[in-house]
């Protein structure tokens, strides 16, 4: 029997009606851009949406916010492989599904200052635009914060002076330095240049004082702080094991919960990808 054929212009609509309709088929990361007034400009992100999420559904689900290292951007989350964690834990069933927002801050450190207020422009204007855009559970019972090395830091300090904002901040050889940083005591060049560019040549004591995740665990309330999880490769080439053994030492003294481990490793992503999966599931476990 010969096989019924579709006209042309039906063809064409069943196309345009399957491009148009945000069905992805399969877990999947598209990027995009929002207005962030606290910057003045477009920013670029991704988002990592699971297979379950449409265009037309009813579901909503949380999201964790993915801020990444030093000489990164938006596209970390799949250039270093961390896409393909999330879409393991998502194929083992264990967790509820979620999105991941990465947006890109360059060298900012993702804090505010006279470079340009980055901590708003994710706390305020991402939040809002992700929360405008997609099917997420607002307020703080739906979103998670996770960083890595760089974003580390900013997600700690995040997770101290606004700690109201996420539920629970996860967090992967996060840039805990003891003292302010400085080429004697072994930063590179190119990391003091970032360094300087945004805190001052020479650093303004108070600026890292005012952004110091380590400073920020010490007089924010022991009952307002979200679910942490925090580890670091012991054998951090940049000495980061340090500075995480001091903040463990504050949260403890504080008696502020918190998953601690210093498990071996170096710094980088394939320390990342070996413990990511386990920090994603402490996030998902702790949101609606």
């Amino acid at each position: 029997m010969e096989a019924m054929r579709v006209p042309a212009f039906v063809r064409a609509a069943l196309v345009s009606l399957i491009a148009t309709a945000g069905l992805p088929a399969a877990a999947e990361v598209r990027p995009g851009t929002f207005r962030s007034e606290a910057l003045g400009r477009e920013v670029s992100y991704v988002v990592d949406l699971p297979a379950s999420y449409d265009g037309s559904g009813a579901r909503k689900y949380p999201v964790v916010y993915a801020l990444h290292g030093l000489f990164e951007g938006a596209g970390f989350w799949e250039r270093r492989g961390l896409a393909a964690s999330v879409a393991r834990l998502r194929e083992g069933g264990t967790t509820p599904d979620f999105l991941v927002v990465a947006p890109d801050g360059g060298n900012s450190f993702f804090v505010d200052s006279p470079t340009g207020r980055y901590e708003d422009m994710v706390t305020k204007d991402l939040v809002a635009h992700v929360e405008a855009t997609y099917r997420v559970v607002p307020g703080r019972q739906g979103r998670a914060l996770l960083g890595v090395s760089m974003g580390g830091y900013s997600a700690l300090h995040m997770a101290f002076d606004q700690p109201g904002l996420f539920a629970a901040v996860a967090t992967h050889s996060a840039m805990l330095l003891e003292r302010i940083p400085s080429s004697e005591q072994g930063a590179g060049r190119w990391h003091m240049a970032a360094f300087n560019k945004v805190f001052g040549d020479p650093i303004d004591p108070a600026m890292w004082q005012a952004n110091d995740p380590l400073a920020g665990a010490k007089k924010v309330d022991p009952k307002a702080v979200p679910a942490l999880y925090v580890d670091c490769g012991a054998e951090d080439r940049y000495g980061l094991a340090s500075g995480h053994r001091e903040l463990h030492r504050i949260l403890d003294e504080r008696g502020i919960p918190h998953f601690f481990e210093l498990p071996p490793g170096d710094h980088g992503y394939e320390f990342v990808r070996a413990r990511i999966e386990a920090s994603l599931k402490f996030l998902a476990e702790r949101l609606k």
